[in-house]
């Protein structure tokens, strides 16, 4: 799926993955990132593949947010990237 790395950037930053927000927009990804081709980069910022897929389909408007189903979804990969992000802060303090 091809995805533009502003919209990645801002939905990342949207679902409260700000770190990996942060961390791809100064990447040195081109502009148009393609998520089967650049999976490994965007794994190395901490995502698992299924959250760069939903996040990148909810950026290109490949879902419909109004959709209850997509608000569940939505608040289902929120909830996976809290704790991805929980774990990530317990690695590094410990």
């Amino acid at each position: 799926m091809r995805v533009e790395k502003a919209g990645l950037v801002a939905m990342l930053s949207e679902v409260g993955e700000e770190n990996a927000a942060v961390l791809l927009a100064r990447s040195p990804l081109p502009d148009r990132i393609d998520t089967t081709h650049d999976l490994e980069a965007l794994l190395a910022l901490g995502l698992e593949p299924d959250q760069v897929e939903q996040v990148a389909r909810l950026a290109i408007g490949a879902v419909d947010t109004d959709d209850a189903d997509t608000r569940r979804r939505r608040g289902e990969l929120e909830k996976t990237i809290s704790r991805r992000w929980a774990d990530l802060v317990d690695r590094w303090t410990s």
